[in-house]
């Protein structure tokens, strides 16, 4: 067996995931009773894959035990991959499914982490909407930083620093409590931009970053301060953040030094595991097997 057919058996990390549409599409539409037509495609963009979501996906979760079976079945597709570090997102909108009883809330996440305790490292993160009912955010999110049970934060929306300023406050908080610090930045926004949420938020990683590419200093700032970035190669092609896997820059950040996971980001819609994510950019001669080496080395 060469290096490219045994990927799938080597331990590996899984840092960029969110779990509400972390599951294989097989396992989602056998859980939700429906399936979503002409599904999984390349999308237009965030807005068609909201719609989606809008449409499809948020209807059907309806209950605290919805939320708990979508977060299990990505724990299992996780498992299937060999993922042994799951760092999942858990947004901060299913504290309403839960009708704010966060003792329910955080025993459910809790019982997960013990449950397959055996089988990964399951780090529940806490992921945070941008666009989501700003006063809703301001008393849950400091109750769910302090509990203990979320062991980073990740902010996602708009890529844009208008309003950033809101949420300063609460990764002042994650730094006080040890959280790691995550927010979604330069998948469809540039350079400047990925440096301004790293420096505004004290970033310790970037879901995506690929915008730094566009900037060789930009590049020199997140490999002189250590900063990861969480690529998620399918998502960037299927939302037409970039033309091809061919044109992908993740080759140019990792030899400027840049520190690059592999994420599934949202498996359900992007239908590309880890390991099979690794295989495309090794067939596509986009990275070497030195540089997939580089990435399985991260923890």
């Amino acid at each position: 067996m060469n290096f490219t057919e045994s990927i799938k058996n080597i331990k590996k990390i899984d840092v960029h995931n969110h779990l509400n549409l972390g599951m294989q599409y097989a396992t989602y539409k056998k859980w939700a009773g429906f399936e979503i037509p002409d599904f999984p495609r390349k999308l237009n963009g965030l807005d068609e894959m909201h719609e989606i979501i809008g449409k499809y996906t948020r209807p059907r979760c309806k209950t605290s035990q919805d939320v708990v079976d979508l977060v299990t079945m990505s724990i299992k597709d996780a498992l299937s991959d060999n993922v042994e570090i799951l760092e999942g997102s858990i947004d901060i909108s299913f504290i309403g499914v839960f009708d704010e009883d966060f003792d329910k809330f955080f025993n459910s996440i809790n019982d997960l982490v013990e449950e397959y305790r055996d089988k990964i490292d399951f780090r529940p993160e806490l992921g945070i909407g941008k666009t989501f009912d700003h006063e809703k955010t301001s008393r849950w999110a400091p109750v769910c930083i302090q509990s203990g049970v979320f062991k980073s934060i990740d902010l996602y929306g708009p890529e844009v620093t208008e309003g950033i300023e809101d949420f300063a406050g609460l990764y002042k908080l994650c730094a006080k409590k040890g959280l790691k610090k995550k927010a979604h930045v330069g998948e469809f926004s540039d350079a400047a931009s990925v440096k301004a949420f790293a420096e505004f938020f004290d970033l310790d990683e970037i879901q995506h970053g690929i915008g730094a590419a566009g900037d060789d200093k930009v590049l020199r700032f997140l490999a002189d301060k250590n900063i990861r970035c969480n690529v998620t190669p399918c998502s960037n092609v299927m939302l037409g953040a970039v033309k091809s896997l061919k044109e992908h820059p993740i080759r140019k950040m990792m030899d400027a030094g840049v520190r690059v996971s592999l994420g599934t980001d949202d498996l359900l819609f992007f239908n590309r595991t880890v390991s099979m994510q690794m295989k495309d950019l090794l067939d596509e001669d986009v990275l070497t097997e030195a540089h997939i080496r580089k990435i399985l080395e991260e923890r």
